[in-house]
Parts: C-alpha cells; structure tokens; sequence
C-alpha cells in the first residue's frame, strides 16, 4: 500500500492526513494544537496488524511536534498500538492519554500513562521484535547447515551476538534484581572495560569524568531528596548529625574531614556535635540545633528585633566551646591526634551554628534585623537549614545544568 500525506493548519492547529494512493481513500490521523500542547491522533483502522483500535483517538499531551514513536503516516512504532489495543480493549475505557506532564494512572474512565513509560514499553518491544530477528536468523543458518552441511557451515554464537543481547536489554527495569554479587561483577567488568577499550590515558580520563558526572548528579539528586524527607519530619539533632556527616560537602566543601563528638571542655558532659577539619589541617567547631528552632522574639526593643532565647542559648554555648578549645590549643591537638588518628591545628577556631528556616523572617523588618545581628557576630556563622539545602540545589545547577 502506498501512502501519500499532506498537512492543513487553520487557526493555529495543523491536521494531517493521509491517501492511499491506489485506493484514494483519504483520512485524517493527526491534530497537532501547539499552543495547547495537545496532539490527537485518529488510529482509526492499523493496516499493519488489520486490527481496529477501540477508541476513535488517543490523546497525546504535553507535545507541540510529534513524538518519534508516532509515524506521520499514522501508525505506531514496534506495534505498540496492537498492544494497547489487545491489553485495553473491553475495559470499559472512554479515554486513553499519552502525558508528558502526569504519571501513569488506571481509573474507569481513563488510562493514562505517563510518556517516560510508554518510551520504555515501546523500546522493550523494539528489543523483543530485534531479538526475534537473529533468533530468526540463527535458525536459518542451523536448517541450512543440517540440510546441506557439505554447502553451509555451522554458526556459533559469536560474541558480538552475545554483546548486543546484553546492551540491548540494558535498562531500569533489570536494577531491583542485581543483588552485592551481581553489582561487584559489574564492577569488575567496569574496570575491564576501562582497562582493554581506553588505553589511552587521556581518553581514560574523559571517560571516568563523563562516568562521575553521572553518578554525581544521581547522587546530589538522592542528597537532595532525603534533606527535603528529613525538613518535612520532626528529625532529631542526632539525625541531623548522622545525614550532615555523611554529606559533608553540603557545610562547606573546603571541610575535608569531620570528628563526631568532639570534647572541647575537658570536665564537661556535653560535646560538639563534631569538629570540622579543613584542607589546612585547621580545625572549626560545627552545632546542630533543630529547623523549627526560633531565631528572632516576638517583641521588639526600641523598634528592632532581637535574638530568640534559642538562639541566645546556641550562641553562648559555640563561644565557650571556641573559648575552651583555644585556651587548651595543645592539649586538645594532642588528643586529637592520639585518640583520632588526625592532625589538626587549632588557630583562631570558628563556629558554625545550623538552626531555624528563613520562613520564620516573614517581614522585611524581620530579614533586615535577622541581617544585621548576623553579620555582628565574629567567630560564629549561622547557617539556616533551608539556606544549606539552597547552596546543594546551587550546586547542582552550576555543575550539572
């Protein structure tokens, strides 16, 4: 059957169709509106498979232009409509939705299913039908090698029949199954890799670096996500601690090296949350207090606001550490080295004090005196917790966008 197709735009929407050059018959299989950022398409009668779909369209949303998976000639890659078809026909559907804005959902009336998941369905199809085709193959070779083996040869599998099993099967979908044996394999096999194709030190290197980026950004995005869980729930100091410690790039990303617990005062209880070690070797004070920790009182003196009790309290308690660690410098890089195993310096320490959210400095007069007492302080930084998380977000931005 040949197929001619042609295009109409009225009013901003651009309809196709389609001719069958041999029969004439002319119908319509597309209406593309950009402005809305909805495509329907008319699937009418699938002359591949001789099949009718169930419903007279589909509605594609989120698209200005055609998405690959969908011919201009008004059929579906990899059979993927046959499929629709078979899997939904007779469920009392009365819509069916591509979208790219909304995740994949089942109801009475509408399915729609999100477009990252209909890219996965129609691309495991593709591999299948692939596969289909060598195994096709293979047995050609096999029938002809047992019926004429004085003019055929027999054929093995080779191993670029094998790679393109394995890298044409590579997806999400296999991750929930590789268990610490599968994943220590594919690093051995990651290794090889880098080893035998990049020889070359440079190319090596590039690799690595595109390789890192990656996982990098997978990683922020991970960081990201459970700093976001933990602002949401009523997370302990101690929690806070455990996440920041091991996420200590989001405090600062000249700090090489954290110590938890450390103690400043020798007769005291308490301890600091930990000691920040930097790429000096010089050694600063970090405390934790909690996101819902307030920063300014609810009255004003002589019209400015002033320090909350909390933060009055965390203030005072970051002097005297500061206080006590300077005045026993010696004693305390002893300790550190002999009970720690690190060398440290402790010249002229700083504090950083993480407490409370800027939603609390809900006033312009609220931000500007919050503003002022902050830069005040001289051995002590106040970091809010919303501000930490914006610095990751930040970073994300600047090194992977």
């Amino acid at each position: 059957m040949a197929i001619k197709t042609e295009t109409q735009t009225t009013n901003g929407k651009t309809d196709i169709f389609v001719t069958d050059t041999v029969t004439k018959l002319r119908w319509q299989v597309y209406r593309i509106d950009k402005d809305k950022e909805v495509i329907k398409f008319f699937p009418g009668k699938d002359r591949r498979n001789n099949d009718t779909f169930f419903l007279k369209e589909i509605t594609l949303e989120g698209f200005k232009k055609l998405p690959i998976e969908f011919s201009q000639t008004g059929y579906v890659k990899a059979g993927a409509l046959y499929y629709l078809n078979k899997k939904l026909n007779g469920k009392s559907i009365k819509k069916v939705t591509i979208s790219k804005p909304r995740e994949s959902s089942y109801n009475v009336s509408e399915v729609v299913i999100n477009y990252s998941d209909f890219q996965r369905l129609k691309k495991r199809l593709s591999r299948i039908a692939y596969e289909a085709k060598i195994d096709k193959g293979k047995y050609a070779d096999e029938f002809f090698y047992d019926t004429f083996p004085n003019e055929f040869t027999a054929q093995n599998e080779t191993s670029k029949t094998r790679y393109l099993k394995v890298i044409n099967n590579i997806d999400n979908d296999i991750i929930p199954h590789f268990d610490n044996n599968s994943v220590t394999r594919f690093e051995d096999f990651y290794e090889q890799l880098l080893a035998t194709k990049y020889k070359n030190a440079d190319k090596k290197v590039r690799f690595v670096t595109r390789t890192k980026i990656k996982i990098d950004k997978l990683a922020v995005d991970n960081v990201i996500a459970e700093f976001e869980k933990l602002l949401i729930e009523a997370t302990s100091e101690a929690d806070w601690g455990k996440f920041l410690l091991k996420n200590l790039f989001l405090v600062d990303s000249k700090y090489i090296k954290a110590i938890q617990q450390l103690n400043v005062v020798l007769a005291g209880a308490r301890k600091v949350d930990f000691g920040l070690v930097d790429y000096q070797g010089h050694l600063d004070i970090f405390e934790i207090k909690r996101p819902t920790s307030k920063l300014l009182s609810t009255e004003q003196d002589r019209g400015n606001f002033y320090f909350h009790t909390d933060i009055i309290k965390a203030l005072t308690q970051a002097e005297k550490y500061l206080y006590q660690a300077e005045g026993k410098r010696d004693t305390l890089e002893k300790d550190i080295l002999i009970e720690r195993d690190t060398s440290v310096k402790v010249i002229k320490p700083r504090a950083i004090l993480l407490i409370g959210q800027t939603a609390q400095l809900d006033t312009e007069k609220k931000k500007i005196d919050f503003r002022i007492l902050r830069n005040s302080l001289k051995n002590i930084e106040i970091v809010m917790f919303d501000e930490l998380l914006d610095r990751l977000k930040n970073l994300k931005g600047k090194v992977f966008e």
